[in-house]
């Protein structure tokens, strides 16, 4: 398998709205590289569909400046805390893994920061939204990235002791810490990562390098349709409202449920609420992901 790679070509990069060109060349002189290895952890993390569909459609896929700017956001991001590590950390450092369990691949993973006392820490420049879910309900994509890190890493003599996001909020807004509880109360917060058993690890390598290597033998109309949590899929929702309320009194999983909960509270449905059907989407599919037009999961509007 060492002669296949997962690699492709550069997209294309246009500039519709005309913003300046400083920004143009900012966003083309990407420094990120993962040669040396087949395939790197972000790119292991991915739905293997999507992977596919890019490298095969490498040529066509065109992405705007506009929409890339959250990601320079990020790159500047690395670059600050590079000038902050110290000397016996490690910073922004690429490390290799070849072995049984990436299946005579070659992975990599680019690590953001070790410190010495074995903090490995990943930064993020994401929304107050995201990182108030992540703290709340965990965020597998999040986890999975520093298991595999930590994986590799340990088998570079690197000594891994815990696991944390730095999330950077770039949307936070003090008036809404006071007008919340749960608000994240500071710009910068630390989110801890749930650090598995090596075997957990080694198995999840395994089993998703076996997925990419399967899916590079595929034909397009014959790949394996992202799983739901991929696809970031929202299921569709019942919700109560009430007149002369914007917000809803509640929202239920089921028309039953909602037509049960009218019941339980005295409420007509058309009279003194109605029961208002929420259509549930795979938001990756429909707003986030660069080859939904290659997609026939996503052309032919197919749920599962």
């Amino acid at each position: 398998m060492r002669d296949v790679k997962t690699t492709y070509i550069t997209k294309k990069i246009n500039n519709k709205y005309n913003l300046p060109k400083a920004i143009v060349r900012a966003v083309q002189n990407d420094t990120y590289n993962k040669e040396g290895s087949d395939i790197s952890t972000t790119t292991l993390i991915k739905p293997p569909r999507l992977v596919q569909l890019q490298r095969v459609h490498a040529l066509d896929i065109e992405e705007d400046v506009s929409d890339l700017i959250f990601s320079l956001l990020g790159q500047s991001v690395h670059h600050v805390i590079e000038r902050a590590a110290l000397n016996s950390d490690i910073s922004e450092q690429r490390i290799f893994y070849n072995g049984p369990e990436t299946l005579d691949w070659k992975l990599s993973g680019q690590i953001d920061l070790l410190q010495q006392d074995g903090s490995l820490i990943d930064f993020k420049v994401t929304s107050a939204w995201s990182a108030l879910d992540a703290m709340e309900n965990g965020k597998l994509e999040w986890e999975q990235q520093l298991n595999v890190y930590d994986f590799i890493a340990s088998h570079n003599d690197m000594n891994v002791k815990s696991l944390s996001i730095l999330a950077i909020l770039r949307d936070w807004s003090k008036v809404r810490v006071m007008q919340s509880d749960n608000y994240p109360r500071k710009q910068v917060v630390m989110i801890p990562i749930r650090r598995w058993s090596k075997e957990e690890q080694a198995d999840y390598i395994k089993t998703r390098i076996a997925l990419h290597q399967s899916a590079m033998k595929s034909k397009s109309n014959e790949l394996p349709i992202c799983t739901p949590q991929e696809r970031w899929s929202k299921p569709d929702t019942y919700a109560v409202m009430k007149k002369g309320r914007k917000k809803a009194v509640r929202v239920l999983d089921s028309r039953p449920l909602a037509e049960q909960y009218l019941k339980q509270n005295n409420l007509e449905d058309g009279k003194d609420a109605v029961v208002v059907h929420r259509v549930g989407e795979d938001v990756r599919c429909e707003h986030y992901c660069p080859v939904n037009e290659f997609c026939n999961y996503y052309k032919e509007g197919v749920k599962f």
